[in-house]
């Protein structure tokens, strides 16, 4: 009886002791992955895509874990692209100018067309949206890179129907503040095209972006049309600077909305 109470003394020390031990190697796991996380670079994912092309879903769900995440360093955008509206579905997120951006993006790098799904990294790195494994590389390699310059949104509130936002940012001639106005999701029905029947989730959809150079006078001010029906709480204003020759992203920044 007595080497029983023995051998069950033991045994529930040694379990409690196994308990601690392992409480304190999943902490300093846990640790160990906000250290590896704590980076000092960034990345944008600038995605062009369409609801009216097949290739799509699939890159549309890839830039979709990235903005569910959240992480503060890395920074989605879906860009939905005009060009693909004739076969069927007008995607109702589309615009000339997205398909225009996409274009100049095709001339800095010599690109002989355009496609979709298309992301670009950064302003250096394009590729087809859905490969995973290559944007998670891409992505942990930008963000080893320590940044030189520095964008801060310090407020975005409305009035009036109008998203007023005030930035700070470190820019020169070769430099322009892209600001996006972005919802943050967004669940459509596609009833024609080459998607027809698909009940399509978009992410980080950009509503509305400007460019303003270091010659424009805007006293680190600008604004956006916000119609009244729209919940602030389902968009949010990013915000980059991008070098004009050749076209790299060198800080960004996110916020929401007040």
């Amino acid at each position: 009886m007595k080497n029983s109470i023995l051998k069950t003394t033991l045994y529930t020390g040694l379990i409690i002791v196994s308990i601690v031990l392992s409480s304190f190697t999943i902490k300093k796991v846990i640790e160990n992955k906000k250290i590896k996380t704590s980076k000092e670079g960034f990345a944008v994912l600038e995605l062009f895509t369409s609801q009216g092309c097949s290739s799509c879903p699939p890159a549309d769900a890839v830039l979709g874990k990235y903005a569910i995440q959240n992480n503060p360093n890395v920074i989605a955008l879906a860009f939905h692209v005009d060009y693909w509206n004739y076969i069927g579905w007008k995607d109702p997120f589309s615009k000339a100018q997205f398909t225009d951006r996409q274009r100049n993006y095709a001339n800095l790098f010599n690109a002989q067309g355009i496609y979709t799904p298309q992301l670009i990294i950064n302003g250096k790195y394009e590729l087809v949206g859905s490969k995973e494994n290559e944007i998670n590389n891409l992505i942990n390699k930008e963000l080893e890179i320590k940044k030189e310059l520095n964008i801060r949104i310090k407020k975005a509130s409305i009035s009036n129907n109008l998203l007023n936002i005030e930035y700070d940012a470190d820019i020169n001639s070769n430099i322009v503040v892209n600001l996006a106005l972005v919802k943050k999701k967004e669940f459509t029905s596609i009833k024609r095209g080459e998607n027809n029947g698909l009940k399509q989730t978009n992410y980080n959809i950009v509503y509305d972006f400007k460019s303003i150079s270091n010659s424009a006078k805007s006293n680190n001010n600008a604004n956006f049309q916000f119609k009244s029906e729209w919940l602030a709480s389902d968009f949010m204003v990013i915000a980059y600077l991008q070098n004009t020759k050749n076209g790299n992203i060198i800080a960004a920044a996110k916020n929401e909305i007040n």
